[in-house]
């Protein structure tokens, strides 16, 4: 299990609902509590949070790299990062992401 706790990620969550329509939602989180087999709670910077899925399939290191999302935001202290694919409902997920797994 990797140690998550107070780590920063980088967050790219792709919605894909059941007409294959993509809308990304891409943001820097620090963890704030982490369990084996729920959930990972993250801090988005400008406020909120929410709730990932556990893997260590999930979490890929960072590399020593600038990154940069769409609205400007930039760090250089990302621990993970995350990328991850969301259906809007078991019809979105039969057509195109049961095919993925």
């Amino acid at each position: 299990m990797i140690d998550l706790h107070n780590k920063v990620l980088l967050v790219s969550l792709k919605h894909i609902d059941e007409n294959e329509n993509v809308r990304y939602d891409t943001f820097f989180g620090v963890v704030n509590i982490f369990n084996d087999n729920t959930v990972v709670v993250v801090d988005k910077v400008g406020g909120g949070q929410i709730d990932l899925p556990y893997a260590d399939s999930h979490f890929e290191p960072a590399t020593d790299e600038w990154y940069e999302l769409k609205n400007g935001d930039w760090s250089d202290e990302i621990d993970f990062i995350v990328q991850m694919d969301v259906f809007a409902n078991d019809i979105a997920y039969d057509k195109y992401g049961a095919k993925n797994t």
